[in-house]
């Protein structure tokens, strides 16, 4: 099978390989384009675990760049 016959989700590039989901209010967040990279914050410790903890700006400010579910600190996925 080539990539050229890959169609749909498995396509590479598709969308569904660059975005995430905030773990609080679900807001899309894109790891592809720049203006939007220093906006998202993660839990080191429960992507650790398992968990997909990514967190948008906004959210990370209303708890304070703590994690709510294991009280560790946010860091931002790109600095």
């Amino acid at each position: 099978m080539t990539i050229g016959l890959l169609k749909g989700a498995n396509k590479p590039g598709h969308k569904g390989w660059t975005t995430e989901k905030c773990i609080m209010c679900a807001t899309t967040l894109d790891f592809f384009h720049g203006y939007e990279l220093k906006n998202i914050y993660y839990c080191p410790k429960c992507l650790s675990n398992g968990i997909k903890a990514y967190f948008c700006a906004a959210d990370a400010r209303k708890v304070h760049y703590k994690c709510p579910y294991c009280k560790s600190d946010l860091k931002p996925y790109y600095e």
